[in-house]
C-alpha cells in the first residue's frame, strides 16, 4: 500500500462522474497530493449502508482536472475501455482472473468457518461453567432442612423438584456433535472485484511516465473555471497546502482544511468567483454569517485576467478574501 502506483493513474469517467478504483493509487494520492475524495461503494448484503463506504472513490471535477494538469492522471472512458479490453482478452487471462476471484472467495469462506468454530467453542465453554455453577447452587439449596409437609412431599417425589433438570433440559445441555470437516473446495461467498485490470491486455496498459497520446490538459465538461482556479490556488499554495472536500452540506463549493481532515476541522467555506463577476452584498453577508455560525470563515476568491498559474512565482495572479461575522 505504501508503494507508488503506475503513473499516470486512470480516472474512470462514468456518466460525468470521476472514479478511482485502485486502493494503492487512492492511498498514494491522499498521502502525497492531498486528494481525499468520497467513497461511494456499498455492500450488496447491507442495502441501507450509509457510513463506512468503500471503493470506488469519487473525486471532484476540480481534483480530476488538477491531476491531468500535473500529468499524474488521465481520463479513461470506462465503458468503452472495458468493451475493448474484454473483446481482446484471451482465455488464459480469463481463467487467471476467475481463479483469483475464486481463491479470494474461498479464503473468506474458510475464515468465516473458523470464526464460527471459535464462537461455538466459546459458547460451549461458557455453557459448561453455567452448568457447574447450577449444580453447586442445587447442592447448597437441597442441603437446607425442610420441616413442612409440602416440602417433605416434594423431597420424596423427585418429579416435583424445581432443581432437578428434566430429560429435555438434559438433552439440550448435552454436548453437540462436532462440526463436519470443512471442504476447501466449497465457496459460500462471492467476490465482486473492484477493478478488472487483470483482464486488460498488456498492450493497453499506459506507459509509466507519459499519458496516452489522445489525452490533453483541457478543461473537463461541466467544470466551473472559477471554482477550479480557487481549488488549484489552495492546493498549490506554499508553505501551507490545504485539503478541500465538497462543501454542499455547508452551502459552499469547498470545505477547506489546513491539513488532513482526519486530524483537523475545516477552517474555511470556499467559493470561487470570476474576476469581473458581480457579487451580491447579501451573499457576502449571508456567507459570513453562515461561516461564523459553524465556526469557520467564508472565503471567496478569483483569478486576475491574464495572471499566471499558481506555483510559478506569480503570486499576484490570485486574490482571496475571508469574511467573518464578528457580532455573532
Amino acid at each position: 500500500m505504501d508503494g507508488e502506483p503506475v503513473l499516470p493513474i486512470p480516472i474512470s469517467a462514468i456518466d460525468n462522474n470521476y472514479l478511482l478504483f485502485d486502493i494503492q493509487a487512492i492511498t498514494w494520492l491522499r498521502k502525497h497530493h492531498q486528494i481525499c475524495g468520497v467513497f461511494i461503494g456499498s455492500l450488496p448484503q447491507i442495502p441501507s449502508q450509509n457510513v463506512f463506504l468503500g471503493l470506488p472513490m469519487q473525486i471532484m471535477p476540480e481534483e480530476a482536472q488538477l491531476l491531468i494538469d500535473l500529468g499524474i492522471g488521465y481520463i479513461l472512458d470506462d465503458a468503452r475501455a472495458h468493451d475493448v479490453a474484454l473483446a481482446k482478452a484471451n482465455r488464459g487471462q480469463q481463467k487467471e482472473y476467475v481463479d483469483l476471484v475464486e481463491r479470494e472467495a474461498r479464503e473468506i469462506s474458510e475464515a468465516k468457518t473458523r470464526e464460527k468454530e471459535v464462537a461455538k467453542k466459546k459458547l460451549m465453554k461458557q455453557g459448561g461453567r453455567g452448568k457447574k455453577s447450577s449444580k453447586q447452587s442445587t447442592t447448597s439449596l437441597t442441603a437446607t432442612p425442610i420441616n413442612d409437609e409440602e416440602g417433605q412431599a416434594a423431597e420424596d417425589d423427585p418429579s416435583t423438584s424445581l432443581f432437578e433438570p428434566s430429560e429435555e433440559r438434559q438433552q439440550s445441555s448435552s454436548t453437540p456433535p462436532p462440526l463436519p470437516p470443512t471442504s476447501t473446495s466449497r465457496v459460500d461467498h462471492t467476490i465482486t472485484p473492484t477493478t478488472s485490470t487483470l483482464l486488460l491486455p498488456p498492450s493497453t496498459t499506459p506507459p509509466a511516465t507519459t499519458p496516452p497520446p489522445n489525452t490533453k490538459p483541457q478543461l473537463l465538461p461541466n467544470l466551473n473555471p472559477a471554482s477550479y482556479n480557487l481549488y488549484r490556488h489552495l492546493h498549490l499554495s506554499r508553505p501551507l497546502t490545504y485539503f478541500a472536500h465538497p462543501g454542499l452540506r455547508f452551502g459552499c463549493q469547498f470545505c477547506i482544511y489546513p491539513g488532513d481532515p482526519l486530524r483537523f476541522h475545516s477552517h474555511f467555506l470556499g467559493v470561487g468567483v470570476g474576476w469581473e463577476e458581480e457579487i451580491d452584498l447579501m451573499d457576502i453577508v449571508g456567507g459570513g454569517r453562515l461561516g461564523t455560525g459553524v465556526k469557520k470563515g467564508w472565503l471567496f476568491g478569483g483569478r486576475m485576467p491574464g495572471g499566471g498559474e499558481d506555483g510559478d512565482g506569480d503570486e499576484g495572479s490570485m486574490r482571496t478574501f475571508s469574511v467573518e461575522w464578528a457580532a455573532m
